[in-house]
């Protein structure tokens, strides 16, 4: 979204990018492990694809699929699964996250760069697709 600001006699175009401002806070309550504020950001028919084969590979419908999902990073990681928001590449309505991300389990190490998209409307994120640099260490890492 765009926010024009009159100055004087020009027009300064400041570029409000309210996309990429709720795709940030998203992360943030990710990190904080606020699950009822990454409800707000979700619309009802939200869908969520990992890629894969792991035990987590799948489609994830509605918040609560979403969220378990989610929860289940932090859980099957020991609380160790984070997420470093490397770029954010933003433009109405689409967001795509370039991360990185990093855990330990059962005595392996996780560190993918991953590409996440984001698909928003009404401010409301209603589709998620990620896509792993290496899909193969990222199924390894859960594998039991």
């Amino acid at each position: 979204m765009l926010k024009e600001v009159l100055v004087g006699k020009g027009v300064d175009i400041v570029r409000e990018h309210a996309y990429e401002s709720l795709i940030r806070r998203t992360y943030k309550d990710f990190e904080t492990v606020d699950l009822d504020l990454l409800r707000v950001v979700m619309a009802d028919d939200v869908v969520w694809h990992e890629p894969g084969r792991s035990s987590l590979a799948g489609t994830y419908k509605g918040p609560g699929g979403v969220l378990g999902f989610l929860a289940k990073l932090k859980s099957e990681s020991g609380g160790t699964f984070r997420m470093e928001v490397l770029d954010v590449l933003s433009k109405p309505e689409r967001v795509v996250v370039l991360q990185r991300d990093t855990a330990t389990r059962a005595g392996k190490d996780l560190n993918v760069i991953v590409a996440v998209e984001f698909e928003i409307h009404h401010e409301k994120i209603t589709e998620v697709t990620v896509h792993h640099a290496d899909s193969y260490l990222f199924d390894e890492f859960w594998a039991d």
